[in-house]
């Protein structure tokens, strides 16, 4: 079977920034009654953002309060994985979120056959220059996709859409996949860990196209951060000049979420 690989990055479209997204999305996690604000939220925009949250230990204590986090290899405090540039990583395919370069929109864990459903992200550093935050709502991006161009839709929703990973750990699965409840979840990566067969391959255009037109671009500040409901939205970044950190959590709700995001393992 042929494919291709995921190809450049898309280019950060600033006539999108958004700077009353994070306005309207957010929640005070100091609040009464906060956690189920934020179920409510999450379950009506998939997306929340925060403030105050000034350090590590806060940050862990709201990841802790939401979800059952995943541990990282790194010795991140409190669990969190740093996103900063390490300068050891340039050169690693799947490297690209520890180095100062761009970060194409994206959900996390796309190579695991079960993502994280919830992923934190914080800013503790902003960079001296660039580094902004993209946002996508990858439903809005289907529902383009399906209305303007029914035949990429369709062929980005087949079982074999894409095949994510490397090596024996590759596996194919849809971009975006309906579920029986009708909720549709969206699995993609922009690197070197996604080819695209042949049958998709047409369609990679449309879809980069879709996602440039419901990119949005927000400038956090130190403490301010969002929650997003992987399953739905994908985010990225610009490239940056500076010591810029971030500091993410992931796992799976504990808070009610509208139904289970992904499928079990053998229904790819």
């Amino acid at each position: 079977m042929s494919t291709v690989r995921a190809g450049a990055p898309a280019a950060l479209n600033s006539r999108r920034r958004s700077p009353r997204l994070f306005e309207s999305l957010l929640v005070d996690v100091r609040g009464e009654g906060a956690v189920d604000v934020i179920a409510d939220r999450l379950w009506r925009a998939g997306l929340v953002t925060v403030s105050g949250l000034t350090t590590p230990e806060a940050v862990a204590d709201l990841a802790a309060r939401l979800m059952d986090t995943s541990p990282y290899d790194e010795d991140g405090p409190f669990g969190l994985h740093g996103i900063r540039d390490t300068r050891r990583h340039t050169h690693r395919v799947d490297g690209v979120v520890l180095t100062r370069g761009p970060v194409d929109l994206h959900t996390c864990g796309a190579v695991l056959r079960e993502p994280p459903r919830l992923v934190l992200v914080v800013c503790f550093k902003r960079a001296r220059s660039g580094g902004e935050t993209l946002l996508a709502d990858g439903r809005a991006v289907f529902d383009d996709l399906l209305r303007e161009q029914p035949d990429a839709a369709h062929a980005l929703s087949l079982p074999g859409a894409a095949i994510f990973g490397r090596g024996a750990d590759a596996f194919a699965a849809p971009v975006f996949q309906v579920l029986a409840d009708q909720r549709r979840v969206v699995r993609l990566r922009q690197d070197g860990l996604i080819r695209w067969p042949e049958h998709a391959q047409p369609h990679v255009l449309a879809l980069r196209a879709r996602l440039a037109r419901h990119q949005r671009v927000i400038k956090l500040r130190p403490g301010d951060g969002y929650l997003l409901d992987n399953s739905r939205w994908l985010h990225g970044r610009g490239p940056f000049i500076g010591n810029r950190l971030f500091h993410r959590a992931e796992g799976t709700p504990l808070i009610p979420m509208d139904s289970d995001a992904w499928p079990e393992a053998d229904a790819w």
